[in-house]
């Protein structure tokens, strides 16, 4: 007997959206049939789903949690942790987020993963993962060498930081050597490097012009962290990763110049990834102008409407592979105590409504086929970081992950009905599809926008594939 049956959904496999009713037993899936293929296998509990989208539960490879925001770094202001950020997702329908596990001087790898690891464990209505990140001006090639054991442990994904970001921020640059000596690490045991692609001299040198000229509002943020910051950065790190042979996976594009050089690279068929935000894709710079418009704003910064189309240009042909969110959940209160380019907080409460976000204006306003828009939500983020098919695919044998979306009535979003923060950027915006029952790993967490269980998400294994590592392959 099924633990579960969802019948009469249209669900959206990897061959493409069905009729059909899926079967879970187990946590995962063991059968998918049509509809209207007789008698329906018996189940402890059967849902009719009348006809709503069913899609694989949300991956976001992007969030931040219980880390101290760098701007307040004096006072010690932390993001919200992972009970928090989790709540927000799975009312979302997004069932796996990744997280960030920073090494400190001192630690063995495998403590940094263990130290992060211990805030997720017992405290997440979603599974997760954890990217490696290094931010010290120097990592000892003890530390380095240590890349493999901790990629053969499941940990199969790590970042780094081009760039300071501001001149008041701690530190977190690292520099292009130890950056090729990461690379050459990842290379070799089979792991995905993302990168925070800025130039930090170009960064660094419009700060102190900006400040020279007395223009340190918010609305001169895309003076400083601009176009060809990002057009340098990416270049280096696309060459730096040709030259050693490893895949790279460049986090929150936010300008035309570097939705293009990762289209050149993919073009050359580079293993060369690229993630954008909602936010980019949809505000501008002009948007800081608005009232607390740091709700807008997280790092490298918003741009022209040139750049903002690029991102749905690119994301419907091809060139970027996903739709992240920089999840960096506060309250309003914090998200806007800094006033200007040298303080305000980066990071972004948008985890609740990436899914809604991605449909509407992919599917709904622009044409995006069901399954390239699964692509975007779920698939190719797990393919990228080693977690596919387990994650991101309705296919037997997958875990029974499922966003179930109802795309018949549109309404007008409020802070009030959303969870991860007491405001939402996205106040007023009008969606096109809303999340009705969220399921993780064959568990309704979330049904009618109910929350029906504790927290029980647990920690997830990378294995990144050899296809994602050699070509461009998502």
């Amino acid at each position: 007997m099924l633990d579960l049956l969802l019948t009469n959904g249209i669900v959206v496999t990897p061959s493409g959206p069905f009729r059909l009713d899926i079967g879970i037993a187990g946590g995962t899936i063991v059968s998918l049939r049509s509809t209207d293929a007789g008698v329906p296998d018996e189940a402890r509990r059967t849902v009719d789903l009348r006809g709503q989208l069913v899609v694989p539960g949300g991956v976001d490879p992007h969030v931040h949690t219980n880390s101290v925001l760098p701007t307040a770094a004096e006072s010690g202001i932390k993001c919200f942790g992972p009970d928090r950020v989790s709540e927000g997702a799975i009312y979302g329908g997004t069932t796996t987020l990744v997280d960030f596990a920073h090494w400190q001087p001192g630690d063995e790898l495998s403590e940094s993963f263990a130290r992060k690891s211990g805030e997720w464990a017992g405290n997440t209505f979603t599974d997760y993962a954890l990217h490696g990140t290094f931010k010290e001006p120097e990592i000892p090639f003890e530390v380095l060498e240590q890349i493999p054991d901790a990629v053969a442990a499941g940990h199969g994904s790590y970042k780094v930081w081009m760039t300071n970001t501001t001149p008041t921020r701690p530190r977190q640059k690292t520099d292009l050597g130890n950056m090729w000596g990461i690379m050459e690490q990842t290379a070799k045991a089979g792991a995905m490097l993302a990168v925070h692609a800025e130039d930090d001299d170009i960064v660094m040198y419009s700060y102190r012009k900006l400040i020279h000229q007395g223009k340190t509002g918010l609305e001169y943020m895309h003076h400083a962290h601009n176009n060809l910051s990002e057009k340098l950065s990416f270049q280096r790190a696309i060459t730096l990763a040709e030259h050693v042979g490893a895949p790279i996976y460049l986090m929150h594009v936010s300008a035309r110049e570097g939705v293009d050089a990762i289209r050149e690279a993919r073009g050359r068929g580079l293993p060369v990834y690229g993630e954008i935000l909602p936010h980019y894709a949809y505000f501008t710079a002009e948007d800081y102008r608005q009232e607390n418009g740091a709700i807008y704003h997280t790092y490298p910064s918003l741009k022209s409407a040139d750049d903002r189309d690029s991102m749905w240009e690119s994301l419907l042909g091809g060139s970027l592979s996903t739709l992240a969110t920089d999840g960096v959940c506060t309250d309003l209160d914090v998200k806007t105590r800094g006033k200007t380019i040298l303080d305000a907080t980066g990071g972004h409460a948008g985890v609740e409504m990436r899914m809604a976000v991605a449909y509407t204006e992919g599917v709904a306003k622009r044409g995006l086929d069901l399954t390239r828009f699964v692509d975007i939500t779920s698939a190719n983020a797990a393919k990228i970081l080693g977690l596919y098919p387990t994650k991101g695919a309705i296919s037997i044998g997958s875990d029974a992950d499922l966003a179930v979306l109802d795309t018949t009535a549109e309404r007008t979003i409020t802070a009030s009905e959303l969870h991860e923060a007491d405001y939402t950027p996205w106040e007023g915006y009008r969606v096109a599809a809303w999340p009705s029952m969220t399921v993780l790993r064959g568990r309704i967490v979330v049904e009618d926008r109910e929350l029906k269980t504790g927290p029980f998400g647990t920690m997830l294994k990378q294995r990144v594939s050899s296809d994602v590592r050699n070509r461009p392959a998502c």
